[in-house]
């Protein structure tokens, strides 16, 4: 029966490997401070026992509230091939005590080992906008996406048949449940973290009590479940610095990985039409990553995304919302009287730069925006929504492309930061064989 249970880290001194366990537990197993003590190798760790005679024996430390035994190995000979494991795990009875790696330091050195393509899992996968930035990376292989929305399922569907589909609210599922990755995308859902959502809910200050802002608790779950090889992670802006952010990134750190955050202002720096602003955080179990932003901002016409002109099309989509934006053109007028500076956004094309465009935009509300056509206002297409943000939608459905879109990441953008990273990634110790399962 197994009586102590202890995770340690696997240290270092005199140039060679350490490791150490200490507490008054050890005497009820037969460890009392003094005994003589033998260490055998084992493929896959050591086995401690008491001897009758022996050179090593168990130490004795002494401290505030009395003393407790200490056994203390630091030897190439006895703990070498555990040198590549960041932790081993003590499994204690009376008068054995075996060592070997925790499933966690294995999980980390299989996934350092992992060879390419790197297999992506993309959590909250929406309509795949994420993972069509991994299409045609030879770094990466899209095995598996996780989705709540049955109509955004079957777009990821439709253009990753060849991967697993989880669905359900993630939140209910166990790692074990999951296919195997080496890398972990996620969009974590910004209903509670964007400031709009934040001020709509009444949740400023707290987004994590919203119904979905507790979701990136259970993502770190999953990581350090897993440890992947890497892990990349989008929200808005205001996530970066709120408290799930900020607990995300000294979470991945803690559990052993190099961190890299950025703000991404895709039309200042990375010669985008849109102000489609994102924090992303992109861990490594490698260190030394950093992401190179081109800083070019975008000095062309936002019209050159737009439809041709179509005297037919466009008069007859400016006709559908007309009602719609004569009662916009009031509710600007009574915010004008109060001095509230609220006004309608209509492009003519000239601009510079796009607003940013959310996913309820289908529902032509004051939060969107709309394209005078030279007949009047009207709403930007799918198509042109997605020339805008350089994604790729199937679905002909126009609200749920637009939700897709509305929650989905810059392409073009995504393309670039999977392409530097699977590089970073694949650039030591790829095709290599994978550590094979020792326990």
């Amino acid at each position: 029966m197994t009586k102590l249970l202890s995770f340690s880290s696997l240290g270092t001194a005199h140039d060679a490997p350490r490791f150490w366990i200490e507490g008054r537990r050890l005497e009820t197993l037969g460890f009392a401070a003094g005994t003589p003590i033998e260490v055998q190798l084992e493929p896959r760790g050591l086995i401690i026992t008491p001897a009758v005679l022996s050179d090593r024996m168990v130490s004795l430390r002494r401290s505030a509230g009395g003393s407790r035994p200490i056994i203390d190995v630091n030897s190439h000979r006895l703990l070498g091939h555990l040198a590549e494991y960041r932790e081993v795990k003590v499994t204690g009875s009376v008068g054995r005590l075996s060592i070997t790696p925790s499933v966690r330091a294995f999980n980390i050195v299989r996934s350092l080992s992992a060879p390419r393509p790197f297999r992506v899992l993309d959590l909250f996968c929406g309509g795949g906008t994420c993972s069509d930035a991994l299409g045609g990376n030879p770094n990466f292989r899209v095995v598996g996406g996780v989705e709540i929305e049955p109509d955004f399922a079957d777009e990821f569907t439709a253009k990753h048949p060849e991967a697993e589909l989880i669905l359900g609210d993630f939140r209910r599922m166990l790692a074990e449940e999951l296919p195997e990755f080496d890398m972990l995308v996620a969009g974590i859902p910004c209903v509670e973290h964007s400031m709009q959502g934040r001020a709509k809910k009444g949740l400023a200050g707290r987004p994590e009590l919203g119904e979905l802002g507790d979701i990136y608790v259970h993502v770190l779950a999953l990581v350090a479940a897993r440890m992947p090889l890497a892990v990349a992670i989008e929200n808005v802006p205001s996530f970066g610095t709120s408290l799930a952010g900020m607990t995300m990134v000294a979470n991945l750190k803690r559990l052993g990985y190099a961190v890299e955050e950025n703000m991404l202002e895709p039309n200042t720096a990375w010669n985008e039409p849109t102000t489609r602003n994102r924090w992303v955080c992109i861990a490594t179990l490698k260190p030394g990553f950093r992401l190179t932003i081109p800083n070019t901002p975008f000095t062309g016409r936002v019209g050159d995304f737009f439809d041709a002109p179509d005297a037919v099309r466009d008069q007859a989509d400016v006709a559908r919302i007309a009602t719609t934006i004569e009662g916009l053109r009031r509710h600007n007028e009574r915010h004008a009287a109060q001095g509230h500076g609220f006004a309608m956004k209509v492009l003519t094309g000239d601009e510079t730069a796009a607003p940013t465009l959310c996913k309820s935009y289908h529902k032509c509300n004051s939060s969107g925006f709309f394209v005078e056509s030279g007949r009047g206002p009207r709403m930007l297409r799918r198509d042109e929504i997605a020339r805008l943000q350089g994604q790729t939608i199937l679905t002909e459905h126009y609200a749920t492309a637009v939700q897709m879109m509305g929650q989905g990441v810059l392409t073009r953008v995504f393309r670039e930061i999977f392409r530097q990273l699977g590089d970073f990634l694949g650039g030591d110790g790829a095709n290599r064989k994978p550590a094979e399962a020792r326990f």
